[in-house]
């Protein structure tokens, strides 16, 4: 079922908000695609990033399940689409006092390069899938961020069934991170982690020694399109403007792309393909 389809099903539902109107020039605005949602020219339906975001809440509510229910032809579709997800327990921001980094231009820098040095082993190589999934950026995807940036790409997940924001995504990092404040807010004991002997190189040029290692369950989702997948976290004692940094590792097990000029995240998906957008 398109979002498209999604939407004419739920459009006299009373939780959904209607949005105003798009930015930008009309005239500028590309006749040949029409979106209901915002009854505007410029992109389709199906394109919506406000649509898709709302669709999210309200089956993260349990609110679409009577409309979403009907006329389903695929039943693991319709299986996925009624589940009830157990809600977030919290949500998890950071709170930070005067300059978010406190650093020099050339501190950030090597901060941004962290985790160099941290050798991961035991993975075992995927077999690829026989429908690879084509992954593109296009227009209509930069058309959502203020140009020109030199933002990073900063994301929320849903990690260990919290609500965590300021979600770091980093090509540069061989390792994920989980700040030790996150962690506390998550109400994890200390006694969860297991130990970890080798120090991580990056922070400001700092070896820093890892308080622990946890594996905890991440949830990735767009629409109907999410991943849902344990990751081994290091967790760090560090002061730090986020709550943990996706690396490698788990881009690389979502088959994710990223594009930083879009501040966006791409990943392949039964249901097609998913997209984060940075916050």
């Amino acid at each position: 079922m398109s979002l498209e389809q999604v939407f004419m099903q739920i459009k006299d539902d009373p939780s959904l908000k209607w949005p105003k109107k798009m930015k930008g020039d009309p005239n500028k605005h590309n006749r040949n695609k029409y979106c209901r949602f915002h009854r505007d020219h410029g992109y389709d339906t199906d394109e919506c990033f406000d649509l898709k975001q709302q669709i999210e809440n309200l089956i993260r509510q349990g609110k679409l399940k009577n409309f979403l229910g009907r006329d389903h032809k695929d039943e693991k579709l319709k299986g996925k689409v009624e589940e009830s997800p157990r809600p977030p327990l919290e949500e998890i921001r950071v709170i930070i006092e005067g300059n978010s980094t406190g650093q020099s231009s050339k501190s950030k820098k090597a901060y941004l390069r962290v985790v160099q040095s941290v050798q991961l082993s035991g993975q075992s190589l995927r077999a690829r899938t026989t429908d690879e999934q084509a992954i593109t950026f296009t227009d209509e995807d930069a058309k959502r961020v203020h140009h020109p940036h030199n933002d990073a790409i900063v994301i929320t997940l849903l990690i260990a069934d919290y609500t965590t924001r300021r979600v770091l995504v980093d090509n540069e990092s061989s390792a994920d991170i989980l700040y030790y404040p996150a962690f506390q807010q998550m109400r994890l004991g200390r006694d969860q982690l297991r130990p970890v002997n080798s120090p991580l190189v990056g922070f400001g040029g700092m070896k820093v020694q890892p308080v622990g290692t946890i594996s905890l369950p991440v949830v990735v989702e767009a629409y109907l399109q999410q991943i849902t997948k344990d990751v081994n976290f290091l967790v760090v004692y560090y002061s730090s403007s986020y709550n943990a940094i996706i690396g490698r590792p788990t881009l690389n097990s979502w088959k994710a792309v990223t594009s930083t000029y879009h501040l966006s995240v791409k990943f392949p998906t039964e249901y097609g393909v998913g997209q984060v957008q940075g916050d």
